[in-house]
């Protein structure tokens, strides 16, 4: 970090007091790399600035008030604020979603007035075991997986608590 003062000597109190406000720039677990915090002093105006890369791109902000101490607590906070926004730029908003409950295309058949719903779920590669222990403990509960043995597709149904019973099309 380098704290640089025009028309102001930079004290050993300011200095630990931007370095204690630009500490709690760490919770937002980013590498702040080339810190440069500008300080000036314009007749009763405070002004500073801070200019550093974060990830590889610039950030730079500035604040004035007429007292320094409250000018650096508010560049701190404008540095936060920029951060925050490129984090949650970064940041998938998207509900996680399970395998199995993926939308599945649907198609509908109609023969003669009745409907049928073709539904064409996804097939996993599972060793027996696996299926196994993927399938649901109620009865009447389905697996339809491809055995990693032999390619082939497997349906695994449980008849009731100690009943699997695995169904070869």
């Amino acid at each position: 970090m380098k704290i640089t003062g025009r028309h102001l000597v930079v004290t050993p109190a300011l200095r630990q007091h931007i370095e204690n406000r630009f500490e709690r720039l760490e919770r937002y677990e980013v590498k702040l790399c080339h810190l440069e915090v500008i300080l000036g002093v314009n007749k009763l105006q405070h002004s500073a600035e801070v200019v550093c890369t974060m990830q590889g791109r610039r950030i730079q902000a500035k604040a004035s008030t007429r007292e320094m101490y409250a000018t650096i607590d508010q560049l701190v906070d404008r540095m936060g604020a920029q951060i925050r926004k490129h984090k949650e730029r970064l940041a998938d908003h998207k509900a996680p979603t399970k395998r199995s409950a993926r939308k599945i295309p649907r198609l509908v058949l109609r023969k003669g007035g009745e409907e049928l719903e073709v539904i064409r779920p996804v097939r996993a590669v599972l060793t027996l075991e696996d299926a196994k222990r993927r399938l649901d403990p109620l009865p009447g509960s389905l697996v339809v997986f491809t055995a990693l043995s032999s390619g082939k597709l497997q349906i695994l149904q449980r008849i009731d608590r100690d009943r699997v019973v695995l169904i070869d099309p």
